[in-house]
């Protein structure tokens, strides 16, 4: 009897002893957290933005002048000219894996001007002043997102409104209101600075085309007939916020 509670005492020691090392093993230890891993930015959403730059433009003036009717002789008064511009737009982004197509709408007030005394072959003196009063874009864009930036292309429709005064030997001032129609290209860079705000800056070179100013018949059977050209390039930075 007393052989059989020695045996029962030892093994409850045993087992006491064990139940208290497997305890002293595990104190003070905590699973190992899973390390952390950022969500990449995503582009995909609309935003709205505001943006402001500067332009160096090319105004030309081809001159075609007839006597009769004799060929034509032909000149050009060209201009330089620059300015700034500052307005708004609207877009949407559509990410794919990490390439990003979007469209943006945007309109700008602009100050883009310039103003020229010269003498054209033909023709005599003249003086040109034009005015680039504001200008609009729709264009498509095409980027690859790294995360957080976002480089790109972009092209699409332009349009705005001119307004010249011309000043002519034999013609007399000509002044004309005029909305003209082209094309933009470039590319540019977008910085998402936080979930919702993102830097953008960007270059743009627009063409809005070539129209005529004025045609008409002068004292004596001439004829005269002015054209306009406008070119320029643009640099412009601005803030967006995405949603």
């Amino acid at each position: 009897m007393r052989a059989f509670s020695f045996l029962i005492a030892v093994s409850s020691a045993t087992i006491l002893a064990g139940a208290v090392h497997a305890a002293d093993l595990g104190y003070g230890l905590s699973p190992t957290p899973a390390p952390y891993i950022a969500d990449a930015f995503g582009w995909t959403g609309g935003y709205l933005g505001v943006f402001g730059g500067a332009s160096a433009a090319d105004f030309k003036f081809p001159v075609s002048y007839s006597v009769g009717a004799a060929p034509a002789d032909t000149g050009s008064l060209d201009v330089d000219g620059g300015g700034l511009l500052g307005g708004v737009q609207i877009g949407y982004d559509f990410e794919y894996y990490n390439y990003v197509f979007g469209a943006v709408a945007d309109i700008a007030a602009s100050s883009i001007d310039a103003d020229v005394n010269a003498t054209v072959a033909g023709i005599g003196s003249a003086r040109a002043k034009d005015e680039l009063k504001y200008l609009g874009t729709v264009r498509a864009r095409l980027g690859v997102g790294f995360d957080r930036v976002l480089p790109y292309v972009h092209g699409g429709f332009a349009y705005g409104k001119t307004e010249q005064t011309l000043s002519v030997s034999g013609v007399g001032s000509i002044s004309e209101d005029d909305t003209k129609t082209g094309w933009v290209v470039g590319a540019g860079v977008e910085y998402a600075i936080t979930p919702h705000v993102s830097f953008q800056t960007e270059y743009s070179y627009t063409d809005l085309g070539k129209d005529t100013i004025y045609a008409g018949e002068l004292t004596g059977g001439d004829n005269l007939k002015i054209s306009e050209e406008l070119d320029f390039h643009t640099v412009r930075a601005g803030i967006n916020y995405r949603f």
